[in-house]
C-alpha cells in the first residue's frame, strides 16, 4: 500500500509489460453512494487529459471497484501542493 484516504486505498503494482501502476481500490464497505461517486470519478478522469493529472490506464469492476493509473514515484499532486508528509511512497 502506498496511500489511503476517504473511501479508498492505493497500491503499487507492475504490469506484465513492465509499466509501474497505482491501483486505487474502493473500500470493501461500499454502499450505493460510494459506488456512484466511484463511477463519477471514472467518468471524469477518463475524459481528462492534462499533464498535471494522473493518467488513467484502466479500470476493473470484478471483485471490487478499481481504478488503475500510471504510477508517479514522487507522490500525489495533493502531497506536493500541501506538503502532506503522511503519504509516503514505499519501494
Amino acid at each position: 500500500m502506498v496511500g489511503q484516504g476517504g473511501f479508498s486505498e492505493v497500491y503499487r503494482g507492475v504490469l506484465s509489460d513492465g509499466r509501474t501502476i497505482a491501483v486505487k481500490r474502493l473500500a470493501n464497505d461500499t454502499n450505493a453512494d460510494k459506488e456512484k461517486e466511484f463511477l463519477m470519478e471514472l467518468g471524469i478522469i477518463g475524459h481528462v487529459n492534462h499533464p498535471n493529472t494522473a493518467s488513467l490506464v484502466g479500470c476493473c469492476v470484478e471483485k471490487g471497484l478499481y481504478l488503475i493509473f500510471k504510477f508517479y514515484p514522487n507522490g500525489t499532486l495533493s502531497s506536493a501542493l500541501h506538503g502532506n508528509k503522511s503519504i509516503r511512497i514505499q519501494n
